[in-house]
């Protein structure tokens, strides 16, 4: 791992431990990082982390206990889930009990749910942890306190494909629309999206007309510039704070080349 590459992750732990803090102790929370030192021996970096005015490092005895069982939970549920979101959640008081894909329940505090299904969070931690997990020669992960073992959050590569984001996509709205589009990119392998325009922006859309798609893998011309009437499927969905469209043509009604619309318009 280069320089460039440590920094990266250095500032993605700390954007990571910033909202820990702030889901742990409120928005109010005042968190900053700095780096106390580094070790020779592997790739190790003490931050100190400064909340709510008073300093406190975070692998020593000074560090909050509170904080600490949040992010340990947060690192347990992200192995617990495995990189799908939760299948249940139940709320118990000042903890959960989340059920996983495979029916198995674990139990966490409720910042460290929270933590997990954070988009900042969540970035963060794919990150330091999946990304920087990938390079070459490195096993594994940890973070630790010198005072408590016990309070360790550990990751090895294997692990490392499950810290990403798992908040469970919600569907906003789901309509068939019938429009016109212009084509900005045909694309002949089968699978991939073609590129079009609706006058406004640009945008992918898969294509479920099989007989245009015949038409297509018969040798029809279509190309850059050619217009299609067609009635399109769109489905929006959020993620966390992140809305997404997706969007598929069912049927094309018509298509015109560049020299039919010249003819009729």
């Amino acid at each position: 791992m280069d320089v460039y590459e440590a920094a990266a992750n250095m500032i993605a732990f700390s954007e990571f431990m910033v909202t820990a803090v702030k889901v742990t102790y409120g928005d109010a929370a005042d968190a900053k990082a700095e780096v106390a030192g580094f070790d020779r021996s592997c790739f190790v970096t003490d931050l100190v982390f400064s909340v709510g005015g008073s300093a406190a490092t975070i692998f020593t005895a000074l560090t909050p206990q509170q904080l600490w069982n949040v992010v340990k939970g947060a690192f347990d549920l992200w192995k617990h889930l495995k990189g799908s979101p939760p299948a249940n959640v139940t709320h118990q008081g000042q903890n959960v009990s989340v059920t996983n894909n495979s029916g198995s329940i674990l139990q966490v505090r409720t910042e460290s749910l929270t933590l997990v299904l954070t988009d900042k969070g969540a970035e963060a931690v794919e990150r330091f942890v999946r990304q920087g997990l990938n390079h070459e020669g490195y096993g594994s992960l940890s973070i630790e306190t010198d005072t408590d073992p016990a309070v360790t959050a550990e990751v090895s590569v294997e692990e490392s494909a499950y810290f990403v984001p798992v908040s469970k996509e919600a569907q906003l709205s789901d309509n068939t629309v019938h429009m016109t589009i212009v084509i900005v990119a045909a694309v002949f392998q089968d699978g991939n999206k073609w590129r079009f325009s609706d006058g406004a922006s640009t945008f992918s859309a898969a294509i479920f007309d099989g007989d245009f798609l015949a038409l297509v893998n018969n040798g029809a011309r279509f190309g850059k510039g050619d217009v299609l009437e067609v009635e399109m499927h769109i489905v929006q969905t959020r993620s966390g704070m992140k809305v997404s469209v997706d969007r598929s043509i069912t049927k094309v009604l018509r298509h015109l080349t560049p020299q039919e619309q010249a003819t009729i318009f």
